[in-house]
């Protein structure tokens, strides 16, 4: 477990560093010298944290690592608040990274928590929605029926016997069918606010509400592009999706989303909200990975009778190592893991005080 009250500099620059490493990993990650130097590298700035050499060496031979975050309300130096920095650092890799490099042998699982009041989903689902978007220009671009056809056998449910499809409905359609059904589970797939800007040259100069998605400076928010009611590409910011697929009274349990940045903000404003767990990913990914790994995940958990963070971790072991390296797949929970799991025997005194400035 660790608690991130350490240097608000050096958490800044390491969610700089390492996004920009990770998202230009297909430059490297064959290279068996790189992956070596970011191992270091990832030890370093783990030790710049106060996670040393010997927290490393014992997490070597653990199975699971819980990454706890908290909402201390501390900001950087340009008003961004720590909580979405430190989201933004890939811990996943750099503490497999940093316990490969000090000899770890066996998988390793990290799960992210951001405590919440909701309660351990241990069954498997008996109801679904899986929202798909492909609104306007990019619906001559991607489709689903794969994906339909893969998580359809994954989940062990047909269409309206347990599985309810929302193909690209219009906003308040969408809205209508999450808000009258409390869905245990809601499985998300479409075009993020990223891709959308590199799949359509200038998407967002004719786009209605694009200033809900770029802020002053120029940044685009993460989120998602659905159809408007009015209009036929509708960009919506993570926030926003997190109010309609939280729009019934109770949250579902899980909810995965197969989007580009959705690891980060996304998933986490979720399970802030109430959800279980909430999977997605970091940077951008293969298609055909991620229905893959989605496709397992789902098989692990519902033929195989696992738990939600065992199924995490034998969907990323059964994927293809040399092409899933750097890819950071994101796992955020609502409860601890702590006490319950392998997970108390890596966890870190906390720190005494909770630090409100940078180094």
């Amino acid at each position: 477990m660790f608690v991130l009250a350490n240097s608000v500099r050096t958490i800044s620059r390491m969610a700089m560093q390492w996004g920009y490493i990770l998202r230009v990993r297909t430059r490297w990650a064959g290279d068996a010298d790189m992956r070596d130097h970011f191992g270091e590298k990832a030890s370093n700035d783990l030790k710049d944290l106060g996670i040393t050499p010997d927290y490393i060496q014992q997490f070597a031979s653990v199975k699971h690592i819980e990454v706890q975050l908290y909402d201390l309300g501390l900001k950087t130096a340009d008003g961004t608040p720590v909580l979405d920095v430190a989201s933004e650092i890939p811990w996943e890799y750099l503490l497999s990274s940093a316990t490969q490099k000090a000899g770890r042998f066996e998988s390793l699982l990290v799960t992210r928590c951001l405590t919440n009041s909701s309660n351990v989903m241990r069954t498997k689902p008996r109801n679904v929605l899986f929202v798909e978007s492909a609104p306007g220009r990019i619906g001559q671009i991607y489709k689903f029926a794969d994906e339909e056809a893969r998580l359809s056998a994954a989940l062990k449910l047909k269409e309206n016997h347990g599985l309810t499809f929302a193909r690209t409905e219009p906003f308040s359609r969408l809205q209508d069918m999450l808000r009258k059904k409390a869905w245990e589970v809601v499985h998300v797939t479409g075009v993020d606010t990223h891709q959308a800007a590199w799949l359509i040259e200038d998407f967002y100069s004719g786009v209605a509400r694009s200033a809900d998605v770029i802020d002053k400076s120029d940044c685009l928010h993460d989120g998602m592009i659905l159809r408007g009611d009015h209009d036929s590409e509708l960009p919506v910011r993570y926030d926003e999706l997190a109010d309609l697929l939280l729009a019934s009274k109770k949250p579902p349990g899980v909810i995965t989303l197969n989007l580009y940045y959705s690891g980060a903000r996304m998933a986490r404003e979720l399970v802030k909200r109430g959800v279980y767990a909430a999977l997605g990913f970091l940077d951008e990914i293969d298609d055909e990975f991620a229905e893959l790994f989605f496709q397992a995940f789902y098989w692990a958990w519902c033929h195989g009778n696992k738990s939600i963070s065992d199924a995490f971790l034998e969907a990323w072991s059964a994927m293809d190592g040399d092409g899933m390296h750097g890819t950071s797949i994101v796992i955020w929970l609502g409860r601890s893991m702590a006490g319950h799991s392998d997970a108390s025997a890596n966890r870190l005194p906390p720190a005494k005080t909770a630090s409100r400035g940078g180094r």
